[in-house]
């Protein structure tokens, strides 16, 4: 063969070569074209189209599209998630033959599963999770025998799982949460000896059933995840064989028993989530894994002390075992761990002293040991780093002072350390740290005065039951953000600030068993916030204002045991309270009637000067009598007789159509704008009339209609005509101004 004859020989397979794998491009590329025109041309897709030329190729190439990966030039990864797919999953799709690699994830598509990826012959990795796909998994699905990534977690499948999943043994990844599926899970799931990775949480619809044994002969699972699924019974004794095990998580099921002595001996093991189940007895003594960075254990039944071994975890960051019944001191070591950054052991039992090293060696954020029985002080070093975002140390037997160590804590947020026995002065950076929210220093014996600016951010500050002193300071103005003060049975006096009305988000205000005097506010209706106040027992003196009637959001009132006089406003009717105590203060004159029923029985007990029209508030009766309650369109009129030699009723209103109302006789509601005006205005000249001769009624009616069809009666006309009824007290809402007269 000559050399020119060899030449042409490799000329033409050259041209062959680059001819078939042209023609596998075009082939490709019409494949891509067809499933963008099937999704109906998606907007994110609009980049996929044929090259306008030939100059364009390369630059147009499908291999360059981002959502295409392409080996040795051929398209072998489709990668489709997040582009707001919304049609199915084409037969076609498996016309690119090459396909390793499907991830459809986070779309819009609805249908079965689709069978049709069968012919997907190259297929490993499949990704359909968080779409809408629904119906079975089918039974066949171990004929995408390649298959080393399944995600089909978050979709609406159902039915049992079937156990012929645990013939797909190239499997590294199986993924199958948050869907409807019941039945129990398939024991030959352990049978997938490559498996890495096993998430089937948050399959709620599961029977009842203990966790498969087999599970635990994986022994290079290393992400276990099987929160919310129905689990009960025992934790397998043999956990601790899955030594690749690195997290753990069986939260939020029913598992009982003992948690198994074996659990903490996977090497590699970092998280351990087992909160939210039924476990008992005591926690395992021995910890092999030393390179645990978070346990929670919380929410279950756990008895015993916490183990010595967790002070041997110089990774652990969390901490979380409250809820539980745990006993005992906190091992000294956990307070010297370097890497702690959350403490949660609250609502146990525990008790003795807190380790004084806490926040001297770690980046402590959290610290959170409320509800136990613990003593002695709170640790003096636990914001020397700064870092300290909440402490909650309430319902404790804690002594001493507030650590210094919180005088400069720029991180705090929140502050809960009520009902202890603590004492001392606050520390005065804590009231000014720059993020501080919740301040809760209640039923302890603290002392000292508020100071005149807060944190910005404070919104709640509780300090019931302690021995602050001074005033309420006017600098309270500044504290724009405060929602809930509460500061009963404490030393305060002076007068309660006029800068206190100023608070826009105030909704919650106790100051009651304080020594307080002065009169309330005159700018109480700035409170529009308001829905509690408590000012019980002070030496509050003065009226109470009307404007009270206009916070409408008020449902609880309490001036009881003050020095309170004069009337109380009928504007409080206007106010839907659940709670009304003004017991005991120095009020006058009657009750309003709205009041008058046995939810407010003893709201104004020790009120000697007080009167009702009933007996049934244990309060004496007023002289005069009820005799009708009339409502308008826009007022209320109250009557009440003085003489009943005068039938007012009869005299001013006989000519009005009787229907039935609170009056005796019945009187018909009538129109405050005109046949209002028009009785009274009746009634005014009847009344002089009567004292000259005898009264002309028509000349009265017709001097009535006159006045009614006035646009507006003065409020002087009104006054006059209330002081020419002699023989009743009217109380007129909703005109210009409210008029009590008697």
């Amino acid at each position: 063969m000559t050399i020119t004859t060899i030449f042409l020989s490799f000329l033409l397979l050259l041209f062959g070569h680059a001819n078939s794998e042209s023609l596998l491009n075009d082939k490709e590329r019409t494949v891509l074209l067809k499933l963008k025109q099937h999704w109906q041309n998606p907007p994110c897709l609009s980049h996929w189209q044929n090259p306008p030329s030939l100059s364009h190729l390369n630059s147009s190439h499908h291999c360059n599209w981002p959502e295409i990966t392409c080996t040795s030039g051929t398209v072998t990864q489709l990668l489709l998630q997040n582009k707001n797919i919304t049609q199915t999953v084409p037969p076609f799709i498996c016309d690119l033959k090459n396909l390793t690699v499907i991830n459809l994830s986070d779309n819009f598509i609805s249908q079965e599963f689709p069978k049709a990826l069968y012919n997907c012959s190259k297929l490993e990795d499949l990704d359909l999770s968080q779409n809408y796909f629904d119906g079975t998994i089918p039974v066949d699905i171990h004929r995408l025998s390649g298959l080393r990534h399944l995600n089909l977690g978050a979709n609406n499948f159902y039915g049992n799982i079937p156990a012929s999943i645990g013939h797909l043994t190239e499997l590294r990844t199986l993924q199958l949460f948050q869907c409807a599926f019941n039945g129990s899970f398939p024991p030959e799931i352990g049978n997938l000896f490559k498996l890495e990775s096993l998430q089937l949480a948050y399959n709620v619809n599961m029977t009842a059933a203990e966790l498969p044994s087999s599970f635990t002969k994986l022994k290079k699972v290393k992400f276990l995840w099987i929160t919310a699924s129905n689990l009960n019974g025992e934790i397998p004794d043999t956990i601790g064989e899955m030594e690749a095990l690195v997290h753990l998580d069986l939260s939020i099921n029913n598992l009982t028993g003992k948690i198994p002595s074996s659990l903490f001996m996977p090497k590699n093991l970092s998280i351990v989530y087992l909160f939210r189940n039924r476990l008992s007895r005591e926690i395992p003594r021995v910890v092999e894994a030393l390179n645990i960075d978070v346990i929670d254990l919380s929410d279950n039944k756990l008895t015993g002390s916490i183990p010595d071994d967790f002070g041997r975890l110089r990774n652990m960051t969390g901490l979380s075992l409250f809820f539980n019944q745990l006993s005992g001191k906190i091992p000294d070591s956990i307070g010297r761990l370097p890497s702690l950054v959350a403490l949660k052991v609250y609502s146990n039992s525990l008790s003795g002293t807190l380790p004084s090293d806490f926040g001297r060696y770690s980046m402590l954020v959290e610290f959170k040991v409320a509800d136990n029985k613990l003593e002695g002080k709170l640790p003096e070093h636990l914001c020397d780093n700064g870092r300290l975002v909440v402490v909650t140390a309430f319902n404790n037997n804690l002594t001493g002072e507030l650590p210094k160590s919180l005088d400069n804590c720029n991180g705090l947020k929140i502050v809960t350390v009520y009902n202890n026995r603590l004492s001392g002065d606050i520390p005065s950076g804590l009231w000014t740290s720059l993020n501080l929210s919740i301040l809760i220093l209640s039923d302890n014996s603290f002392t000292g005065e508020l100071p005149q600016s807060v944190a910005r951010n404070l919104s709640q500050l509780k300090i019931n039951n302690n021995n602050f002193s001074g005033t309420i300071p006017a600098g309270v103005s500044s504290w724009r953000n405060l929602g809930v003060f509460e500061a009963s049975n404490n030393l305060f006096t002076g007068t309660i600030p006029q800068e206190l009305t100023s608070l826009p988000y105030l909704t919650t205000l106790f100051l009651d068993q304080n020594r307080l005097s002065g009169s309330l506010p005159s700018d109480i209706i700035s409170w529009k916030t308001l829905n509690t106040l408590n000012l019980r027992q002070n030496k509050i003196s003065g009226f109470i204002p009307l404007e009270l009637g206009n916070l409408a959001g008020l449902t609880k009132l309490d001036l009881s045991e003050n020095q309170i006089s004069g009337p109380i406003p009928p504007q409080l009717c206007l106010l839907r309270l659940t709670l009304l105590n003004l017991s005991s203060n120095l009020l006058t004159g009657r009750i309003p009637i709205q009041f008058e029923n046995d939810a407010y029985a003893s709201s104004f007990l020790n009120n000697s000067a007080l009167c009702a029209s009933k007996p049934t508030l244990n309060i004496r009766k007023c002289d005069s009598e009820l005799l009708c309650f009339i409502s308008f369109d826009n007022s209320k009129l109250l009557v009440y007789e003085y003489s009943k030699t005068i039938d007012w009723i009869g005299g001013c209103i006989g000519t009005v159509e009787h229907q039935t109302s609170q009056c005796s006789p019945p009187v018909k509601t009538i129109d405050g704008n005109a046949e209002y005006h028009s009785i009274v205005g009746k009634q005014r000249c009847m009344s002089q009339a009567a004292a000259s001769a005898a009264p002309d009624e028509q000349r009265c009616t017709s001097q009535a209609t006159r006045i009614a069809s006035e646009p507006t009666w003065p409020s002087t006309d009104l006054l006059e005509v209330i002081e020419e009824v002699p023989y009743h007290e009217l109380f007129i809402h909703n005109f210009e101004e409210l008029v009590p007269r008697s």
